[in-house]
């Protein structure tokens, strides 16, 4: 089968010669330059010969065109982060206002994007490409920091609901142009879906609204769409799982293998394809490569499966010795054959 044909597979629950596999560190030392970016990315997925690409976009490129201030580091492992208070008064909330996605940073993103599709035509290899965005309260939450997007919820919700609105506008837009290059889907990120941040009733109000929106960007050329349910947190009753199982994407991914809930507990949730089963916290960098086979085994047991892709619960450090993302790959031959 071709990687896209296998994917596919996967995603509608169909038989395939075995189950896909992807991977996903940061390039944090190169990713501020996107043609760098690219072929790094481009090399560590030719090398694991992978089955789907999922771009990595530093974090903070949402909000860097807003002219926040970042202190980048372009170490391994060294994420950006905002370096200075972005909202300082009522006047500063006019500068969250609608993107060119074309140009500044997202424009590189588009570029990347490009970059990493011509890559897979000239090889003749079209592994399938799915771009990263994060929900509208995500992006907010990542200019502003939650202390002051908690406070501003309660004192102004009005100025949060039009920044969020600006933000869902500038994230539709970007999902057009990337479908437009040719991307398979999207990588849709929620770093709040969390109980220890809010309430149904507020992620009602802030966080689902704008995020169906943004779906509705997404058109027939969308086939490979993820939801990536983010935790802070190992108790997986603090997670909002079982509400964003209902996004309108047709793939699951969470921090399966140490949050939950386990590849097994998910199967009775929801009848979509799983990506997860390798713990990315205590494996890949932490474990003799040895027990990753172990490891994969268990995960191609718990997932039943069919509609599972083999993946991390979310990134991976940049310390992981490549003999260890060879085991893995080398067990999903082993184990995954369907």
């Amino acid at each position: 089968m071709t990687k896209t044909e296998r994917v596919r597979a996967a995603v509608a629950f169909d038989a395939a010669d075995r189950i896909p596999i992807g991977l996903w560190p940061h390039f944090t030392p190169v990713d501020q330059d996107v043609d760098k970016l690219a072929a790094a990315h481009y090399r560590f997925y030719d090398e694991l010969d992978l089955d789907f690409v999922k771009l990595m976009p530093y974090g903070l490129y949402g909000v860097e065109d807003y002219g926040v201030k970042i202190k980048k580091f372009n170490l391994p492992d060294q994420w950006a982060k905002v370096d200075e208070e972005f909202i300082k008064t009522p006047d500063d909330w006019e500068k969250i206002r609608p993107l060119d996605v074309t140009k500044g940073v997202y424009g590189k993103q588009l570029r990347y994007a490009e970059m990493m599709l011509a890559g897979m035509r000239a090889h003749g290899d079209e592994a399938p490409v799915i771009h990263t965005i994060f929900s509208p309260l995500t992006t907010l939450y990542k200019l502003m920091g939650w202390d002051a997007l908690k406070k501003s919820m309660v004192e102004c919700p009005e100025r949060v609901h039009r920044a969020l609105a600006t933000i869902t506008e500038t994230t539709a837009a970007f999902v057009r142009e990337n479908l437009r290059l040719g991307v398979s889907g999207f990588f849709f990120a929620s770093q709040l879906a969390n109980y220890k941040f809010m309430d149904d009733a507020a992620y009602d109000e802030f966080g689902e609204k704008y995020d169906r929106e943004v779906f509705e960007a997404m058109d027939e050329r969308s086939w490979f769409n993820v939801v990536h349910i983010h935790s802070f947190t190992p108790e997986p009753e603090k997670s909002m799982f079982r509400r964003l199982v209902g996004y309108p994407a047709n793939c699951i991914n969470w921090h399966d293998r140490w949050c939950g809930p386990t590849l097994s507990e998910a199967r009775k949730l929801t009848h979509k394809c799983l990506i997860g089963g390798i713990n990315e916290e205590q494996f890949l960098n932490r474990v003799d490569y040895h027990e990753l086979y172990e490891h994969v085994r268990e995960a191609v047991e718990y997932s039943g499966g069919r509609g599972f892709m083999l993946g991390p619960g979310c990134t991976i450090y940049e310390d992981t010795p490549l003999e260890n993302y060879f085991a893995v790959r080398m067990a999903a031959e082993k184990y995954g054959r369907l």
